[in-house]
């Protein structure tokens, strides 16, 4: 062989040396053993982070989901002081900024609606989703119906705010304003104020 050729030989089994050792060292390469590849670049793989539908073995109850500090409030918070049963009060304390029926506000009533209601009382609030169709949750009220439709505002805001029977409150999950704001666009999808579409709103982004 010519001596030329042999430190290039060796280079390239030195070359395939290396590749084939930083394969078995970054876990590419682990059938020689059934135990965890040895990791000494993990990527961020391995966190303390909630995974949902997943308990966290960071805290000692395993729940992802914190209790809040007793006696704070979360930052733009705006906590709902009723309760399921405090109908009375809600007609009071609830009073309705009356929002004008323009373009915007139907089209972020809609959009919150589809994101949040619809999953239950499908677009057009006849509460015929797939959840109904598949029995998993019988009984979901038609938000058309006439004893539905003769609800004040302020009852409605309470139901969403505070939840009703199975449905749970929403005060967390949607503000005080796009709770108005779908209560205009479920009055359209009632006739009460005119007619709007019932399809999904695929061009308003959520603010």
């Amino acid at each position: 062989m010519n001596a030329r050729k042999l430190p290039i030989l060796w280079i390239l089994i030195g070359l395939v040396i290396a590749g084939f050792t930083t394969l078995v060292l970054a876990g590419k390469i682990a059938w020689f053993s059934d135990q965890p590849p040895l990791e000494f670049l993990s990527n961020m793989d391995h966190q303390f982070k909630a995974i949902p539908q997943s308990g966290n073995s960071y805290f000692s109850d395993r729940s992802n989901v914190r209790t809040p500090v007793e006696g704070t409030v979360a930052i733009g918070a705006q906590p709902y002081q009723l309760g399921q049963g405090d109908i009375d009060a809600a007609e009071t304390v609830n009073v309705d900024p009356n929002l004008p029926q323009t373009e915007f506000v139907l089209a972020r009533g809609q959009n919150r609606f589809n994101v949040f209601c619809a999953a239950c009382h499908n677009y057009d609030a006849k509460s015929n989703s797939i959840l109904v169709q598949r029995g998993q949750w019988p009984g979901i009220p038609d938000l058309t119906r006439e004893q539905t439709a003769a609800l004040s505002n302020a009852r409605i805001f309470h139901i969403i705010s505070a939840g009703q029977n199975l449905m749970p409150s929403y005060a967390d999950k949607i503000s005080v304003t796009d709770r108005w704001a779908i209560i205009r666009y479920l009055r359209t999808l009632q006739g009460v104020e005119g007619v709007a579409s019932n399809a999904p709103a695929a061009t308003t982004q959520a603010q």
